[in-house]
């Protein structure tokens, strides 16, 4: 029985520090704020930001040789044509990141048929090659050079082709700076809901970050990732959401 008193005076004691606790709270408006309604709503930042890096990987294609020997002479000499191609455009030996170099082997068939009908097969085994000489580059106008004037190695005899592409790496600060905006956004909305019917925004429940996408600012290219973010365009349009809910205080009747 006394047990039972004693749980019985522990109860009351819990509901009483309860009902302080509460009041504390209730003093500080976190009651208040819970007991309003949630509006629930999206903010949005964009930016139109300049890439820092630019990279290039210009690929050398030779084929058609009978030995290793004479295919060896001539990627050395396109090797070096490109090289110096490169260094006419403002490149610099610690630009050059990498050069890389593969071999293959093929068999090249010839059939020939006589005035009797009869077919005889040549088969010849060939070699060739494809090497890439690989740029990184923070001077972007130089990726232009390149493009711009990359078909005077034809006519040296060099087979060419090539890939680049401009990245954003440096969006460490924007996007702190962009969700900042896009919160102060997300508020103004909020805002803007809730005004017309004489309510106020009172204070926030949450902010999540939701979709962040960067686009070429001339291209369809769309990444959805801050860290996987190359494309053909120099300037990279960003964008980024914020999910935020806010508690509204309603206007007295």
């Amino acid at each position: 029985m006394k047990s039972k008193f004693n749980a019985f005076i522990i109860l009351i004691g819990l509901l009483g520090a309860a009902a302080i606790i509460a009041l504390g709270l209730g003093s500080f408006g976190y009651l208040n704020s819970y007991s309003n309604k949630l509006i629930e709503v999206k903010g949005l930042a964009e930016k139109i930001v300049r890439a820092d890096i630019g990279d290039m990987s210009i690929d050398i294609s030779n084929n058609g040789y009978e030995n290793l020997e004479d295919l060896y002479k001539k990627r050395i000499s396109d090797k070096e044509k490109v090289i110096l191609f490169l260094k006419q455009q403002g490149i610099t030996d610690t630009e050059i990141v990498s050069f890389s170099m593969n071999t293959s082997n093929y068999t090249e068939e010839n059939k020939t048929t006589s005035i009797s009908g009869v077919t005889t097969t040549e088969r010849k085994r060939l070699f060739g090659s494809n090497d890439t000489i690989s740029i990184k580059t923070k001077e972007l106008e130089k990726i232009g050079k390149i493009k711009a004037d990359i078909v005077k190695l034809s006519a040296e005899g060099v087979l060419v082709t090539y890939y680049y592409s401009y990245k954003l790496t440096n969006f460490v600060n924007i996007k702190l700076e962009m969700m900042k905006e896009a919160s102060a956004n997300a508020r103004k909305n909020a805002e803007a809901f809730v005004e017309p019917q004489g309510d106020t925004i009172q204070g926030v429940a949450y902010l999540k970050q939701g979709e962040v996408t960067i686009t070429g600012e001339d291209e369809g290219e769309n990444v959805n990732s801050w860290n996987s973010q190359e494309s053909q365009s120099i300037n990279k349009k960003l964008r980024l959401v914020v999910r935020a809910g806010f508690f509204k205080k309603e206007k007295k009747k």
